[in-house]
């Protein structure tokens, strides 16, 4: 029998305890080797039917999905709560939850399932514990929960191991269980590189220190391999886009993730953890002394999005932009105009925008969005594919990915846009390859 490394790891184990005593010194280094050689292994993955305890010398993926889940027939997926059932007194200094919630939410969004800001989410669960309430309140049908199930760092004599366990559910409207997985990302001699789609959260930027930076890794690890079970959705239609496209973000504000626990009341604050009354309050109160903050009267106009203040949102982003022409107030004005239902000033913000700066992600993909809607498929999928390598030049793969969802529904009829399609598709490939390629993902066909 050809001997692997994981077969002599196995033979030299099955010895090790006759002697270990006797003669320590012989056995360390192989200690060591086998602890080396199963950090560097990739993941087994495992279709089970309930969660067992894995091998730790192979890491292994747990999942199992419901023979009748038609990943087309979800609509929306609502990342709600997650557990933390690790040990309380390990990284007290960050937020586990809501950094697992993070990269959860950016690692789902490539699947093209549409799903909601967790801005917005938090609003909601400010008021709403009820998981069937809190999915007919952001009109989703289905809810992504989980369990920490570890959060640690171990140091040993020659080495150190940070492990990070989850546990994910996701469950349709009725509380049915479509598809779950089980996974803990270890790194015992060193780390895991960050994902292209880790990178891009900010997580990598936010770590303060080695020991917190290989913990964000093995959040990103353990978030991207558990997901990566999850059938991709493969039908993606305009109106869902629509309905659920995104406000513009503040690229300088970065109010994505809580790392740590401290928290500083300020407007941005309020805007993250979804209490946008609040958030305009205190802006209110904050223009009186500086009226020309157009920072900060465009956060308001994006609280007042997320409020459904439409209206109000059109006139506060007029005003921002009365105080300084930029791209990304433009593409907040072109989603207010949109909401209410006046395609054609949206389409004008957003070309305006696109104007100033031409790699303008947003401003193409949701102009394309209204162009398709409008029937002009061709201009619809020039905006698209340069949605896509704009997307891709900022390191921004969830909208490159829902840009190549858009393409590919286009090219279904028109041949001279599949060109396009695939060329994104394999510029997305190769900038995304997360190098876990022992695991291929089964493509669920529409029932019906």
């Amino acid at each position: 029998m050809k001997l692997t490394h994981i077969n002599i790891i196995k033979k030299n184990f099955k010895y090790l305890s006759l002697d270990i005593v006797m003669r320590p010194e012989k056995y360390l280094i192989t200690l060591i080797l086998c602890l080396l050689l199963s950090a560097c292994q990739t993941p087994k993955y495992s279709k089970v039917t309930n969660f067992t305890n894995s091998n730790n010398l192979v890491p292994q993926v747990q999942y199992a999905v419901a023979e009748d889940f038609d990943p087309n027939n979800i609509k929306c997926i609502v990342v709600g709560q997650v557990e933390d059932a690790s040990d309380e007194n390990e990284y007290k200094s960050l937020n586990k939850v809501s950094l697992i919630r993070q990269a959860i939410y950016a690692h789902l969004s490539p699947k093209n399932y549409q799903d909601i800001e967790l801005h917005k989410i938090s609003s909601v669960l400010n008021n709403k514990n009820n998981s069937q309430l809190l999915l007919q309140n952001l009109e989703c049908d289905s809810l992504l929960e989980g369990t920490i199930t570890t959060f640690e760092n171990n140091f040993f004599i020659a080495y150190s191991s940070t492990n990070v366990g989850l546990n994910l559910f996701l469950k349709d409207k009725n509380n049915k269980v479509l598809w779950k997985g089980s996974h803990t990302a270890t790194s015992r001699a060193g780390s895991i590189p960050f994902s292209p789609i880790g990178l891009a959260t900010g997580l990598f930027s936010a770590s303060t220190n080695t020991e917190d930076e290989i913990a964000f890794q093995m959040i990103d690890t353990v978030v991207r391999r558990l997901l990566k079970t999850l059938p991709d959705k493969s039908d993606v239609k305009n109106i869902d886009q629509l309905k659920f496209a995104k406000i513009p973000n503040d690229s300088e504000a970065k109010d994505l993730i809580d790392y740590s626990r401290k928290k500083e009341k300020t407007p941005n604050f309020y805007f993250s953890i979804g209490e946008y009354g609040k958030a305009i309050n205190l802006i209110n109160e904050n223009i009186k002394s500086d009226p020309d903050n157009h920072k900060l009267l465009f956060l308001k106009g994006r609280s007042q999005l997320m409020l459904n203040e439409f209206e109000n949102a059109v006139s506060t982003f007029l005003d921002v932009l009365a105080l300084k022409l930029d791209s990304n107030y433009l593409n907040g004005l072109g989603h207010g105009y949109s909401k209410l239902n006046q395609p054609n000033k949206a389409l004008a913000a957003y070309n305006k925008a696109i104007s100033i700066d031409n790699k303008n992600s947003y401003a193409y993909f949701n102009a394309g969005l209204l162009l398709e809607n409008a029937n002009n498929k061709i201009k619809a999928a020039k905006y698209f594919y340069s949605a896509g390598t704009s997307s891709l030049l900022k390191e921004n793969f969830v909208r490159a990915s829902n840009s190549l969802a858009a393409l590919k529904r286009l090219s279904k009829n028109e041949s001279s846009i599949k060109k396009n399609s695939l060329k994104l598709e394999g510029l997305i490939k190769e900038l995304s390859d997360d190098k876990d390629n022992n695991f291929k993902i089964i493509k669920i066909k529409s029932k019906g």
